[in-house]
């Protein structure tokens, strides 16, 4: 059986420990990496070769549901499985779920999990019918469907809009009342979510979508 790379993401470090703890003997996991969240997996791990990665459903920042894209286009070729001990399965929306490979409860057993990581790497998936019941494998998950501009939050919208006044970061911040740490991570996703590298094309292709109005 194949051994998998898992990169764990959850701003919880007990959780984080725990679960390292409880899938070190695990004959399908090998190497485990951590972050405490989507920017510091992006920051610390984009490049690695990871076959699972474990994501935190709810999360400061940058959550899990709209960091999935994010990962996506860094960790290419990982299944993503998401992790929550307060939301169910019915709370990811349709587009998302065409993302994934797997949910699981925080309150899965040893066994769950173990079953989900293997499953994933076989190709399958793991949704289980609730959050409460242990998963199965299933057929292996369709293409994902391109992530529409409209995952955008109302937030991110707002971001964007000062985006187009040419503001910077520490401006953004300050007119928004959010930390420029925050502001930088909702940059990087509206980045991610355009499909752009720079402020300068996000604006322009932001306003070839409708998404903002040209400056006049």
């Amino acid at each position: 059986m194949p051994q998998a790379r898992l990169l764990l993401i959850d701003d919880h470090t007990l959780f984080r420990t725990g679960l390292r703890l409880v899938l070190a003997d695990s004959p399908s996991v090998g190497q485990i990496i951590e972050a405490g969240s989507v920017m510091q997996a992006v920051q610390d791990h984009a490049g690695a070769a990871v076959d699972i990665l474990l994501l935190d459903i709810q999360m400061p920042g940058l959550n899990g549901l709209e960091g999935v894209k994010v990962l996506r286009r860094h960790f290419p070729a990982a299944r993503i499985l998401i992790v929550s001990g307060t939301s169910g399965l019915e709370t990811i929306p349709a587009e998302v779920r065409r993302e994934i490979a797997g949910f699981l409860p925080k309150s899965a057993d040893a066994r769950e999990i173990e079953e989900a990581i293997a499953c994933c790497l076989a190709g399958g998936t793991h949704f289980p019918d609730d959050a409460s019941s242990a998963g199965r494998a299933a057929a292996p998950a369709p293409a994902p469907a391109p992530y529409s501009a409209s995952a955008l939050t109302p937030r991110q919208l707002e971001v964007l809009h000062q985006l187009t006044l040419g503001r910077s970061n520490k401006v953004i911040a300050y007119h928004m009342g959010l930390s420029e740490n925050t502001v930088r991570v909702h940059v990087a996703a509206i980045l991610e979510h355009l499909g752009v590298v720079s402020r300068v094309e996000a604006i322009l292709e932001a306003q070839r979508r409708g998404l903002v109005q040209a400056a006049r």
